[in-house]
């Protein structure tokens, strides 16, 4: 979700987006706080007992069934006009048993959170599922990123940005134009006394190009809803990426003595602009 960079001090700069970002949110059927994230479309609606329906059911089956054998996996059920598309995909670094564990629930959310809705995507932790009654496989979609922030920030902005933005950039070549890497790279490179870790990974129904242009659009997507954060996330239909300041992949958990490990929790705690943690259909108690 790209917004003009503004050039101001980072706390101005942030009160504004977010007073933007929360008006967009009223007129928008997206809802953030903790995940599950959500985008339900309002373009269309199917009914109980409909063949869409039936047609969705099946295919959310084959999505959770399928999971416990691949961290991505895309396919499309019944006969137009009620045929439904659907894929998958998990975050490359977890294990099979936690991937299917992920789209297990997240085909169980998306049915509460996105109720007869023909078209909708939800994010969890650790992986992403999403439908259509149009058939999106293989077709590069930016509209509509999630940016998440970390509630820490930075105090070397510009020079931490610049290192986020080279790391990025070196691993979307990597994960879009090397066979071998599967549209997934990690790295860490060094800033100052600390280490960035960054991830990033796309749909397998991409091309190499598509791959390259939904995580440079990713990248485009930082300084609006990550301005001198030390860590973000970006969730996109065919994309994701992430960094911060700690081991968060490969199964790493950080930092151990007292004092990192205080500051690695605060570090995992994340924040919405969209909503400072307030639900927009209802008040989380």
């Amino acid at each position: 979700m790209r917004r003009e960079e503004l050039i101001r001090s980072p706390m101005h700069s942030k009160s504004i987006q977010l007073l933007l970002l929360c008006t967009f949110a009223l007129f928008s059927d997206v809802v953030f706080g903790d995940p599950p994230y959500k985008i339900c479309s309002s373009s269309g609606s199917y009914g109980n007992g409909t063949s869409f329906e039936n047609n969705l059911n099946n295919l959310l089956s084959s999505l959770s069934s399928n999971a416990s054998d691949s961290k991505f996996y895309n396919t499309s059920y019944g006969v137009s006009p009620d045929r439904v598309y659907g894929l998958f995909m998990c975050l490359d670094y977890i294990s099979n048993e936690s991937c299917q564990k992920c789209i297990t629930t997240v085909t169980e959310e998306i049915l509460k959170l996105c109720p007869q809705t023909k078209e909708a995507v939800v994010w969890e932790e650790s992986c992403q599922l999403r439908y259509s009654n149009n058939n999106f496989l293989g077709m590069l979609n930016v509209t509509g990123n999630i940016g998440l922030d970390n509630v820490q920030n930075t105090s070397e902005t510009e020079k931490f940005e610049s290192a986020v933005n080279e790391t990025l950039r070196n691993l979307t070549k990597v994960a879009s134009f090397d066979v071998s890497a599967n549209m997934y790279a990690t790295g860490d490179v060094p800033f100052e006394e600390e280490t960035i870790f960054a991830l990033v990974q796309c749909t397998r129904d991409l091309t190499a190009d598509d791959c390259s242009r939904c995580l440079q659009s990713a990248i485009g997507d930082i300084p609006s809803c990550c301005y001198a954060s030390i860590g973000g996330r970006v969730l996109s239909r065919s994309c994701y990426l992430r960094y911060e300041l700690y081991a968060f992949y490969d199964g790493a958990t950080g930092p151990t003595d007292s004092s990192t490990a205080k500051k690695e929790s605060k570090s995992k705690q994340f924040k919405s602009l969209f909503s400072f943690n307030i639900d927009l259909e209802h008040i989380k108690k």
